[in-house]
């Protein structure tokens, strides 16, 4: 069976989201080392880093590759099956096709979301985006999505039941954390982001509740609009002790994993939600929102808040930061749900879609 894999997102300099994905897909396909499986990765550039497996560079430019190049070289390659991984397909591809949905957020409007301001820029890109990604879900030969939490969101917008939707999890890609990381005892982490959706705000909110405790609050900043937006918001609102870490690879962010006594997700809807399942593989007690679909991919591991309500988040934290019991009690369920979201599952619960499809 021949496969390719739209593996654009690997040349991309951001991490996070679909640069992820692909690069957790490939690495637990690369493992499992299948011999009835020849994997062709389609590149909008080349990258610095060595790939497992045979590549094709297209085009930087988006228009050109969806529209014309990636179709033209699945017609010279003749694969079996062709990989969706961006939301949505490049348009004319004449083999059977798998498309990964990763959430709705593109086709429905959230109540946090309000009026947002956006450049004409992301307007067009956004509306371009959601129209292949609609057009998408109705030509592609399957679908599939990251969580069932994803597929009963997906299902409210594009119709039919939320079991039409496959569901294969994502797998942990993260490396261990170094031996030697000292955990500091009142260090609270979370990942940054101005985006509503992440709900950042919250912690912000709670954090001047727990000044008695005297914790240091360091925020993982992915991008530098990012790390600007934190450093404005936390200046705007005086708050203390706060630390921005800034461009950590991927060593250096499963170590501050370690470091942190507590990690904070407060997200108001995730896809699937990454970085809590990889603080707990460092055995870092989770403090999450219960909104979708977290419960469902975190199990009884975290302890739960309300992400509309600061005072329970912080209350939630100051659990995590006094209980010794109850510390030691999520940490080690956070290690044993952790390890159910292998890459190698993953690449396996694909591998299982890919034969099926290609039969």
């Amino acid at each position: 069976m021949r496969v390719v894999l739209d593996a654009r997102p690997l040349s991309h300099p951001q991490s996070g989201g679909y640069r992820s994905y692909v690069m957790a897909l490939v690495q637990g396909l690369a493992e499992l080392a299948s011999t009835d499986v020849e994997i062709l990765l389609y590149l909008d550039r080349p990258v610095d880093f060595s790939l497992p497996f045979e590549t094709r560079i297209l085009s930087s430019s988006r228009l050109k590759t969806d529209f014309a190049l990636f179709a033209q070289q699945v017609k010279r390659d003749q694969p079996d099956l062709v990989h969706g991984t961006v939301n949505y397909l490049p348009v004319g591809i004449s083999s059977k096709t798998v498309l990964l949905l990763y959430d709705a957020l593109l086709l429905k409007r959230y109540p946090w979301e309000g009026v947002v301001q956006r450049s004409l820029r992301q307007r067009l890109l956004n509306a371009y985006w959601a129209g292949l990604m609609r057009h998408s879900a109705r030509t592609a030969t399957s679908v599939f999505t990251i969580s069932q939490g994803s597929a009963q969101e997906l299902a409210s917008v594009l119709g039919g039941s939320p079991q039409r939707f496959l569901v294969v999890p994502l797998g942990i890609s993260l490396p261990l954390p170094r031996a030697g990381v000292v955990r500091e005892p009142t260090t609270i982490l979370a990942i940054a982001a101005p985006d509503a959706r992440k709900n950042i705000e919250a912690l912000y909110e709670a954090l001047p509740l727990l000044d008695d405790l005297n914790p240091t609050l360091k925020l993982v900043c992915t991008t530098v609009r990012t790390a600007a937006a934190a450093e404005t918001e936390v200046a705007r609102r005086g708050l203390k002790n706060v630390q921005l870490l800034r461009n950590l690879d991927n060593q250096a962010l499963s170590d501050a994993y370690a470091t942190a006594r507590v990690f904070v997700f407060p997200s108001r809807l995730e896809g699937f939600g990454l970085p809590p399942l990889e603080a707990m593989q460092a055995g870092t007690p989770v403090a999450a929102s219960n909104a979708l679909p977290m419960p469902e991919i975190l199990g009884a591991a975290p302890l739960y808040f309300d992400p509309e309500k600061p005072a329970e988040l912080a209350a939630t934290v100051r659990c995590l930061l006094t209980n010794a019991d109850e510390w030691s009690e999520r940490s080690h369920a956070g290690i044993a749900q952790a390890k159910r979201y292998s890459l190698k599952a993953m690449a396996e619960g694909t591998l299982s879609l890919w034969r099926e499809l290609a039969a």
